[in-house]
């Protein structure tokens, strides 16, 4: 799953390009990176108010330990800070993002960033001028038609126009 960003007032009809570059996919998954590596992904990210945080935090737990004398739980306490920094990653990017001027224009089900992207252009701009994703008969993305339920009367969802 994808969130799909904008940046606000942007319009695709100027210049079709240049509005592509400036759309932004957020993926809604767990960061592994940033498990171990929490620092660089914030900065890659640039989430600077998130690594100021994660940095007076892990200094935060440091200092404790080391007025408290505590050896043995101080690894694990980091290691948890980096476990909430992995799961808080895509909430800490949309909210960047909203901050930078972007809006949220939708959500995309795809596996990857490139079946992503081609999914929301096809939905956005109607298909023109892209080229479609190669898709094998055994991928996720792959459409297989559903067959339609034969016409009978259907309880209890909608009413008849004429009752």
């Amino acid at each position: 799953m994808w969130t799909v960003f904008e940046p606000d007032g942007a319009d695709e009809t100027a210049n079709t390009l240049a509005w592509a570059d400036g759309v932004v996919l957020v993926p809604e998954k767990l960061s592994w990176s940033a498990i171990l590596l929490a620092p660089l992904v914030l900065l890659v990210h640039r989430l600077w108010l998130a690594l100021i945080g994660y940095v007076l935090l892990q200094g935060l737990i440091g200092f404790a330990a080391s007025q408290l004398e505590l050896e043995r739980g101080v690894p694990l306490l980091a290691l948890l800070v980096n476990i909430a920094v992995a799961i808080a990653l895509p909430s800490l990017r949309r909210s960047s993002l909203g901050w930078r001027g972007f809006e949220e224009a939708g959500a995309v089900a795809a596996p990857t960033l490139e079946a992503a992207e081609q999914r929301y252009f096809e939905a956005r701009l109607g298909g023109a001028g892209l080229r479609p994703l190669a898709r094998s008969p055994g991928s996720p993305l792959a459409v297989t038609p559903v067959p339609r339920p034969t016409a009978g009367p259907v309880l209890g969802l909608f009413p008849e126009a004429g009752r």
